[in-house]
């Protein structure tokens, strides 16, 4: 990858970092200490779909880092790691795909990413945490994580097929085709 390249990834990952921070901390219903609605999941899911799953998971662990560190709070490992695999799973899903993405792809993606990072690794860091008995975790996650990934499932899908996605990929594929370019002509 050419260091113009990694720029653009750079720059884009900073801003979709940012918008989770923004999202996760100023646009969010808190019910209680360990049940939060909103759609700061949405830039790490597009992270990982643009850029793959090592950017991605980078994105999902610096937002949830960052984020944590605002609110005067030591971040959770096992949170962390739910974080992470919110971009980590959609970048192994985009190579894996390799036709046009549909809403059936995005869904099962974020489904996993619901029973694995939310109801596992989330549940067992908030319970650890706080000491919330499991049957209280569940019932409360469980209605979260079903109404959070049909309306990021819709987002991310919508997201993902609109026009940004082509800004995205062409900015940074533009880059690749201008360094291949100046390689050749000095050849």
């Amino acid at each position: 990858m050419k260091k113009e390249n990694k720029v653009k990834v750079l720059v884009f990952a900073g801003a979709l970092i940012a918008m989770n921070i923004v999202l996760s901390r100023l646009l969010v219903l808190n019910i209680g200490p360990t049940l939060r609605i909103t759609v700061s999941q949405t830039p790490v899911y597009l992270a990982g779909f643009w850029f793959g799953p090592v950017v991605g998971g980078v994105c999902g662990f610096l937002g949830d880092l960052i984020g944590s560190l605002l609110q005067g709070y030591a971040p959770n490992p096992f949170i962390s790691l739910s974080a992470i695999l919110t971009g980590v799973l959609p970048g192994i899903a985009s190579y894996l795909i390799k036709k046009r993405m549909e809403i059936w792809h995005v869904l099962g993606v974020l489904v996993l990413n619901g029973l694995i990072g939310s109801l596992g690794f989330t549940c067992i860091g908030l319970h650890l945490y706080y000491g919330t008995p499991w049957a209280v975790l569940y019932a409360g996650r469980i209605v979260q994580t079903i109404l959070l990934t049909a309306v990021n499932t819709v987002l991310v899908f919508f997201l993902y097929r609109s026009p940004l996605t082509g800004l995205v990929k062409k900015s940074v594929a533009s880059s690749m085709r201008r360094g291949n370019r100046h390689v050749a002509d000095k050849g």
